[in-house]
């Protein structure tokens, strides 16, 4: 495995299906294959799973890679190793950061959309990627497209949406999405401001 403090390849044999990430003063890990990046984690936690397939892999992060790691994690026969995925359609006006941005109002939302990725960082669209995804927020208030609070959605053809709604105080908070191993969680940080 070569290192270095924000960047990492690891190669991942058979039985392996996930890669662990453990940081340091990071605000995203990403993925990447073949020189290309298949999947990044804005949550800035310190600790991020990615489903892989065996292959080599890149890890890079802004702050520092502690420990990478590939483990087993039990999957059932004809299940592949996918991981989940959280965008906002809020702006990000200091695209330094990476952090979405919504007024800290009690009123004005974010769109959240959580999908499913196979291994290879390409968006899982069948029918059968119908997932609960289980959502929780470190503030705000989570609620479905009628206003109503929610604590799941699920997939549909493998994506959904959700709404993030501000609290009226200024601060960074962390959606969170997490379902059934194999299928790897995502963090998404959004900002009040």
């Amino acid at each position: 495995m070569a290192e270095r403090a924000n960047h990492r390849q690891i190669t991942v044999g058979k039985g392996d299906n996930q890669l662990v990430v453990r940081t340091a003063g990071n605000s995203w890990v990403a993925l990447e294959a073949g020189g290309r990046e298949l999947l990044r984690d804005l949550s800035g936690g310190r600790e991020t799973s990615f489903g892989v397939e065996p292959g080599t892999y890149e890890v890079r992060s802004d702050g520092k890679l502690v420990r990478v790691e590939a483990r087993a994690v039990a999957v059932p026969a004809g299940v592949e190793a996918a991981s989940l995925r959280l965008t906002a359609d809020a702006p990000d006006v200091h695209p330094v950061d990476g952090v979405p941005e919504i007024p800290a109002d009690g009123a004005s939302f974010a769109t959240i959309t959580v999908e499913k990725l196979g291994a290879d960082g390409a968006p899982l669209r069948r029918r059968s990627d119908n997932d609960e995804v289980f959502v929780r927020t470190t503030g705000g208030t989570l609620r479905d497209g009628r206003g109503r609070p929610l604590r799941s959605v699920r997939l549909s053809g493998g994506k959904a949406s959700f709404r993030l709604v501000s609290e009226p105080v200024g601060r960074l908070v962390s959606v969170e999405a997490v379902a059934q191993p194999p299928l790897a969680g995502a963090n998404l940080r959004v900002e009040f401001v």
